[in-house]
């Protein structure tokens, strides 16, 4: 669903496809919060938000019901609060993309514990 013109909220029906394993929703014009329950499909092991217009901020406990993640790319956009310390649990993570947002405080030390991943913050 890469480069087209959908726009506005993304959808919370979203959160109920179970066997997500991708979702690739960068380069839209999607705004406003990421729906939480997206960070409940245990299945997904690749989302990508990049380049679009989302803010608020990621859940506290992001990766605790998404033991497959492998790709978590959330760059250029609003995003704003804390980077979750939580990350650190998405053990599988390979890359973990979060630039060009309006994150504050330090970069949690519990992200070390991903063993073999690139990240941008």
């Amino acid at each position: 669903m890469q480069y087209n013109e959908l726009n506005g909220a993304i959808p919370t029906s979203l959160g109920f496809l179970d066997n997500l394993q991708k979702l690739n929703l960068s380069y839209k014009r999607f705004n406003g919060n990421i729906p939480n329950g997206i960070f409940n499909l245990s299945s997904l092991v690749e989302i990508s938000f990049g380049n679009n217009s989302l803010s608020g901020s990621l859940p506290k406990d992001i990766c605790y019901n998404l033991p497959k993640l492998e790709m978590l790319r959330i760059s250029v956009n609003q995003i704003s609060g804390n980077i979750p310390p939580s990350l650190g649990t998405c053990t599988n993570l390979k890359l973990l993309s979060l630039s060009y947002n309006n994150f504050a405080g330090s970069i949690p030390m519990e992200i070390g514990n991903c063993q073999s991943f690139k990240f941008s913050i």
